[in-house]
Order: C-alpha cells, then sequence, then structure tokens
C-alpha cells in the first residue's frame, strides 16, 4: 500500500497517475512514503477484503483501514510504531468505476483473483503487489486500436475532461504534448477541423479559456461545447499565437481581402480594431459585425496599418492623382478628406492650387481642367463658400451663381449643351425636369426643332440617358 496514495479512489487514481507522466507505471511523489509491504502481512491477511472491505460495496470511506487498526500490532513493544494518517487523495484524469469493474471480474472468473487481475504484478504472487498499474493491463480488456496512444485513441473513452478533475497548474503543465500538435498545419486549420468533429479529445487536455485565448470570436459553437474551468481551478498562463494563413501571403491580399471579409472568416484572429487601424468611417459592415478587443480575452493579432503595394512606388506622390480621380472611394477606406486637405489646401506655397486661386477658379473649373468633384462635394463646398462671399440666387432669373447676366435662366440651354458636367456639379436631375419633363411646369424640350434623335442615340446613347430612363425613341 503506498503511504499517501489514495488506491481507495479507485484504479483510477494511479491510471490517472500513467497517464499524466508516461506509459509506464506510475511513480511515487517526492514527499510519499514507501509503498506498505504487502508480503510481510500475508500471513495476517488471507484475503484482500480484510483492509479493503469496501472496495467490492463501491464504498469509498472503507477502502483503506482506519490507521488506528495498525497500532494494535505496531505497539512499539511487539511491533515497531509507525506513523501513517491515511492515504491522501491523488487526482486523476482517468473515467474509472472500481465497483464496476470488480463485479464484471468477479462474474468471470474466480473471484479471488479478481483483485489480482489488476494489482498483482505479473507471475507475482498473492501479495506482491505492484507499485501501480500498467496501461497494458487495462488493454488486456480493452482492446485499444491506436497507432499512437496520445493521438489517435479517443481520449474521451477514458478519460474525463480537464474541467472535472483537481488538477493544479503544475498538474496541467505536466500533460505531455501529443505529436500531431507540434506542426503548423495543427495550428491552421488542424485543431479546426478535430474540434468541429467533437471536442472529446480537446477537453481532456483543455478547458474553454484556452480556446478564448486565442480566439477573439469565442462564440463558435465550438468552444460552447468546451467545459469552462471551475472557480479556483489555476490555469497555466496561455500565450496567443497566430500563424499568418497562405491566403494572406499572396501579392494582392492587402487590395482583395475585402471581398471575403466577414466576422466568420476573419474573427478568429483579428478584433475591429485591427480594421480600424486602417478602415475609417463610415466603416463597412464587415467591420461594424466584428468584436472588439476590450469585449473578448483573445488580444487579436494587432494589425499595423501599412501602405498598399500601389503606395511603395518613387513616383507614387505624382501618380496618385490618376488613381484618387479613377475610383476616390478606394482613398477613403484608408483616409479622410482632411488628410488630403493637409497637402492640398496648405498655406500659401504649399498647396495644390497655386496662389490666388480662388480669385479665378472659375475658368478652370468650368473648362474641367481639373475635376473638382475628385477632392471637393461640389454641392456642399462651392455651395457654402458662394453663400459667403454674397453670391447666391435670387429667385430663378437671377444670375446667382452664374455671371453671365440676368437673364442667365434663358439662356443657360447653350452652356448646358457644350459642358453638362458643370451643370452637374450643383444641379441634379431633377432640377432640370421642372421645366423640361413632361410634367414640368412649362414642358420645355431641351432639344432644338433640327434635333436627330435618332442620330443622337446612336452616336452617344450615355449622353441621352442622363435624362432619358430608357431608349427614347422606344418611348
Amino acid at each position: 500500500m503506498n503511504g499517501r496514495v489514495r488506491i481507495g479512489a479507485g484504479l483510477a487514481a494511479v491510471l490517472a497517475a500513467v497517464a499524466v507522466y508516461g506509459l509506464g507505471a506510475a511513480s511515487l511523489d517526492a514527499d510519499q512514503e514507501q509503498p506498505f509491504p504487502h508480503e510481510a502481512h500475508q500471513g495476517l491477511f488471507p484475503l484482500c477484503t480484510g483492509c479493503h472491505e469496501g472496495v467490492p460495496a463501491g464504498d469509498v470511506a472503507d477502502y483503506f483501514p482506519e490507521p488506528a487498526s495498525c497500532a494494535g500490532c505496531h505497539d512499539g513493544v511487539r511491533e515497531p510504531q509507525v506513523a501513517w494518517d491515511g492515504p491522501s487523495e491523488r487526482v486523476g484524469n482517468v473515467e474509472f468505476v472500481h465497483v464496476e469493474h470488480d463485479a464484471a471480474l468477479a462474474a468471470a472468473g474466480d473471484p479471488a483473483q479478481q483483485c489480482a487481475s489488476c494489482h498483482i504484478a505479473p507471475g507475482g504472487g498473492r501479495m506482491q503487489v505492484a507499485q501501480g498499474v500498467q496501461l497494458a493491463t487495462c488493454w488486456g480488456c480493452h482492446a485499444h486500436e491506436a497507432t499512437e496512444h496520445q493521438v489517435d485513441a479517443a481520449c474521451e473513452s477514458c478519460h474525463v475532461p480537464l474541467a472535472r478533475t483537481a488538477f493544479d497548474r503544475v498538474r496541467i503543465e505536466q500533460i505531455p504534448v501529443p505529436a500531431d500538435h507540434q506542426s503548423a498545419a495543427f495550428l491552421d486549420r488542424e485543431h479546426g477541423e478535430q474540434a468541429e468533429a467533437g471536442t472529446g479529445r480537446c477537453a481532456t487536455c483543455h478547458t474553454q479559456e484556452r480556446c478564448a485565448s486565442c480566439h477573439v470570436d469565442a462564440e463558435r459553437d465550438e468552444i460552447a461545447a468546451m467545459p469552462a474551468a471551475p472557480a479556483g481551478m489555476e490555469l497555466p498562463l496561455a500565450v496567443a499565437h497566430y500563424n499568418e494563413p497562405t491566403t494572406h501571403l499572396e501579392r494582392q491580399w492587402l487590395t482583395l481581402h475585402g471581398a471575403e471579409a466577414s466576422r466568420e472568416t476573419c474573427a478568429t484572429c483579428h478584433t475591429s480594431n485591427d480594421c480600424t487601424s486602417c478602415h475609417v468611417q463610415p466603416l463597412p459592415a464587415a467591420v461594424r459585425a466584428m468584436p472588439a478587443r476590450d469585449d473578448v480575452s483573445a488580444p487579436g493579432v494587432h494589425v499595423v496599418a501599412r501602405p498598399p503595394e500601389s503606395h511603395e512606388s518613387a513616383f507614387f506622390m505624382q501618380a496618385h492623382t490618376g488613381l484618387a480621380a479613377a475610383g476616390s472611394a478606394t482613398c477613403a477606406t484608408c483616409h479622410e478628406e482632411s488628410f488630403c486637405v493637409s497637402c492640398h489646401d496648405a498655406p500659401v506655397g504649399g498647396g495644390y492650387h497655386p496662389n490666388d486661386f480662388v480669385a479665378r477658379h472659375t475658368a478652370d473649373a468650368f473648362g474641367r481642367d481639373t475635376e473638382c468633384s475628385n477632392c471637393h462635394n461640389t454641392a456642399v463646398f462651392c455651395r457654402e463658400c458662394h453663400v459667403q462671399v454674397g453670391i447666391t440666387s435670387r429667385g430663378r432669373l437671377g444670375p446667382g451663381y452664374h455671371d453671365d447676366g440676368p437673364i442667365w435662366l434663358l439662356r443657360h440651354g447653350q452652356a448646358a449643351r457644350q459642358n453638362l458636367e458643370s451643370c452637374a456639379s450643383c444641379h441634379r436631375q431633377v432640377d432640370c425636369t421642372q421645366c423640361h419633363g413632361e410634367l414640368g411646369a412649362f414642358k420645355i424640350s431641351p432639344h432644338t426643332l433640327a434635333f436627330d434623335a435618332e442620330r443622337a442615340w446612336v452616336r452617344s446613347p450615355r449622353t441621352c440617358l442622363a435624362c432619358h430612363v430608357g431608349n427614347p425613341l422606344n418611348e
């Protein structure tokens, strides 16, 4: 009998030590007493139940004799006194019901051999009790089909989840790491595939907190299925580690990743803080759906903003105007208007426009030498300035923002035909249809009497569609 090993907790106590410390026999802790000398007492106890009478009935309190019963012989006169105050409980993680095994062995063979089947060393005598139980002893009855115990076996068939044990932090740290956990592929995808198939293996060595220490989105079904650590269980410090997926190494990933972005695909590693390190308001829907770093346990990757590949060109400052004109929305993903203004509207000598540009900008704006709307919201920016300097419209016939005299409205048609884009900087189609539409007040056709509608459609359908919903020839 091991002086401080509670065999009375069932074979589970010994097997737990085997499971944690290796495949050999369970070893004694440094502070444990020497094993009980069973052979020296075999004349006193013809049956195992003489000391362990509670085992067949499953009465844990009577698994071992009371320490006082030893003093009947070890009184210091007949036999030396011994100091033993009963076995201490040894926690384990093996799912083992001693009384069920005892009954099964009793039904299968000689009741006198039912204890010896597991506790006597191979070839040993009746009281030659082994210090521990070899796993091979279990496999003598329980076929183990795994080629590698910690990789192929169904852990949950023998082990309870870590959350159900009383393991302390040191004991948890001593759980051996299975061989298949060492590869980068296991962290990338394999562990997730195994968890989706069932979390039994994961829960043997981990609690829910271990998943949440890396997974930003811990609300996944697989993580919810993991048992959480009970109050008081001290877990080892878990350091999050994120492998960079192969898709992220592709050259165009930074440019194209938005098409596949979602909470499901990104929130394993990223928080919304990672997204907002680049994205500015208004945020895309995928970013708004991501959990924030302050609301989760995992740290996330901590993305640092970096410019896309197009910005790395030595001539980007000269070429960016074309890129901005082609798709200003792309710029707005990372930049606010103030970023552009910091250069384009800098003090005299450092801005985009030359000195005194405001005083003579009308010709450039009308001539479309530059596209004002690339940088300015013309319906707001231009109007705000014009109102401030007193250039405002006075009724429909007043000159307002136009400088062609008081009857501008009656003569605006030529300017509109020459440069309709300039009109569109401030006006919407509804402004035109108030007079020119079929339902307008005056039903004035914008076309001259010599206008050839069929020829105009053939030449430039897009021009027609600026006002017409479809092909006007079919109306």
